[in-house]
């Protein structure tokens, strides 16, 4: 599985170009104050972890879901439902 930190995307989609920018709109719509070195990173480099603070700022501050800001691409052979074994074995 491959998690996609899709953060410049989705700036870009709300026409938000630069760490500067985003930075005050932080503080603007979601009151919420990160260096603007430490929004340059969120920016440039896929993080290891995020904080559930910064996530929800983010997503305020971006109108967006935290299904935006994280691309998930899953294995297509991949199954989580279990197969149904009753109608193989004859029972019903």
């Amino acid at each position: 599985m491959q998690i996609e930190w899709r953060l410049r995307k989705v700036m870009a989609s709300r026409d938000v170009w630069t760490a500067t920018q985003l930075r005050e709109l932080l503080i603007q719509r979601a009151g919420f104050e990160l260096s603007l070195q430490s929004v340059d990173v969120l920016i440039k480099k896929q993080p290891v972890q995020v904080k559930v603070a910064t996530l929800q700022a983010l997503c305020t501050t971006l109108r967006c879901t935290p299904n935006e800001l994280f691309g998930i691409d899953t294995p297509r052979d991949v199954s989580l439902v279990e197969p149904d074994t009753t109608e193989s074995r004859g029972e019903q």
